[in-house]
């Protein structure tokens, strides 16, 4: 069993989050594909037709350099009701999966917590039952966290010409990452509200600051490192196709055509890919701050050592 009330410095952070997922990682992910999946399965489906309407148009325009723009903006216009009834789709569907995306990693730490029977069904249950907070968290933090990131952002930025205000974004960056991710785990798995959960984060922050910062930088670092490769690898096939076989490009139309449409699918492969593992791959930062969460707040309140004296107090009885 994953012990989440526990005293971490920076080495438990980042190896917890790890051996979280040694021990509940097949049943998380099963579960999070079960509630998530379809939903990044249409997802992709769009994105597919979308990225081949969009480089078979630019394909065109290639293929005939004298009505090349003319050719793009005309497929585009012969598909404009796919583009907008997909992309008020895609936004719809990216909401959802946002949504369930930082909503999962709460409500199953909340039944490990509880010790409750994680299953497919508890989660959903779970998640169904905070949807409203995790709305008015959103629109809350559009009117707090939004502001305060463009303020401090922009300060950082004129920084830069001081040279200081790159070590700075390295290590506010993280600080406020984790300061909104902390916030979102007590006003969810709490009945705290919005301005008390900030406060209260914020104060958790400060407990442990440069260990959390740290743990926080090596989460994003594997991820992106993940991702970049995940994309990174079919696109330089696509383009290596290229060098490999330069005849291609001099040869005929039909030899022309096959290599574009290979370059298309390497390219469309990249994209999707990269999408996918960085929506799974969140899960990591997402689970290693509520780690965090679980970890600063036994920092102020004991919860073992209060859990340790009440069962004391039982096994006397």
């Amino acid at each position: 069993m994953f012990q989440l009330y526990k005293k971490r410095g920076f080495n438990e952070l980042v190896s917890d989050t790890f051996e979280f997922f040694k021990v509940h990682g097949r049943n998380y992910f099963k579960n999070y594909f079960i509630i998530n999946g379809g939903f990044l399965l249409v997802l992709v489906v769009l994105l597919y037709f979308f990225m081949k309407i969009f480089f078979e148009g630019i394909f065109s325009s290639i293929n005939n350099n004298e009505a090349g723009g003319n050719l793009l903006f005309e497929n585009l216009n012969l598909n404009l009701p796919f583009f907008i009834a997909g992309g008020i789709l895609m936004l719809f569907l990216i909401f959802i999966i946002s949504l369930i995306n930082y909503t999962f990693p709460v409500v199953y730490l909340k039944l490990v917590e509880s010790k409750m029977e994680i299953s497919t069904k508890n989660l959903i249950h779970a998640i169904k039952a905070k949807i409203g907070k995790s709305i008015i968290f959103f629109l809350a933090s559009l009117v707090t966290f939004l502001p305060l990131l463009f303020i401090v952002f922009a300060l950082l930025v004129a920084l830069m010409f001081l040279v200081i205000g790159f070590p700075l974004m390295l290590i506010v960056f993280p600080a406020f990452v984790s300061w909104l991710s902390l916030s979102y785990y007590d006003y969810i798995s709490t009945e705290t509200n919005f301005l008390n959960s900030i406060s209260k984060a914020f104060n958790l922050l400060k407990k442990n600051l440069w260990a959390i910062i740290g743990s926080t930088i090596i989460m994003f670092i594997i991820v992106q490192i993940v991702v970049g490769i995940v994309y990174f690898v079919p696109y330089i096939i696509g383009m290596a196709s290229f060098f490999i076989n330069p005849e291609r490009m001099q040869g005929n139309h039909e030899q022309y055509s096959e290599a574009f449409s290979f370059m298309t699918i390497m390219m469309t492969i990249a994209m999707i890919a990269s999408i996918l593992f960085n929506y799974m791959l969140q899960n990591l930062i997402l689970i290693n701050q509520g780690i965090i969460y679980y970890s600063s707040k036994e920092e102020l309140e004991n919860n073992v050592l209060n859990n340790d004296i009440d069962l004391i107090g039982t096994e006397g009885e």
